[in-house]
């Protein structure tokens, strides 16, 4: 871990710890950087592990965002193994084009996420947008409402 994702993980109240191996060699699928190990202290989560990028920070959508449960991050793992052939048999061969195929999909169904993660964040900043508007008609509104108010006055 270098000294700023030390920093970043201490500043957040994290904790990394190693594998069973003595290393947390997973890297993040999105920055490639060493993934954390968290434990929380919100209330409905406290003291569960999670799994995250040094660089994901809650509340900020230029991050990565991944973060998953220890159990989640385990099963994840676990699917992302591809298994590799020991022997130049027929079944090894049928196992490796099984595992090829799912890669492909994997990458195609990441490829999908993408264009939907662009999509959002394009929703996002029309939301915003309509938001400003909105704060802009109802302080224009305001004031005409004053300006009447003021001519009935005077």
């Amino acid at each position: 871990m270098s000294p700023l994702q030390f920093r970043v993980a201490v500043a957040a109240g994290c904790t990394s710890s190693p594998t069973e191996s003595g290393q947390m060699s997973d890297l993040c699928p999105i920055c490639q950087v060493q993934l954390i190990r968290i434990r929380s202290k919100k209330r409905e989560t406290y003291g569960q592990i999670f799994v995250k990028c040094p660089y994901c920070v809650k509340g900020d959508p230029s991050t990565c965002g991944f973060i998953m449960s220890e159990p989640q991050y385990e099963a994840y793992a676990r699917s992302k193994k591809v298994a590799t052939p020991l022997s130049c048999g027929d079944a090894d061969d049928v196992a490796v084009e099984q595992g090829l195929d799912m890669k492909e999909e994997v990458d195609e169904l990441k490829q999908i996420l993408d264009s939907v993660v662009t999509e959002l964040c394009e929703l996002r900043v029309q939301v915003h947008k309509l938001k400003m508007q909105i704060v802009v008609v109802a302080a224009v509104c305001v004031g005409v409402a004053i300006g009447f108010v003021m001519s009935k006055l005077w």
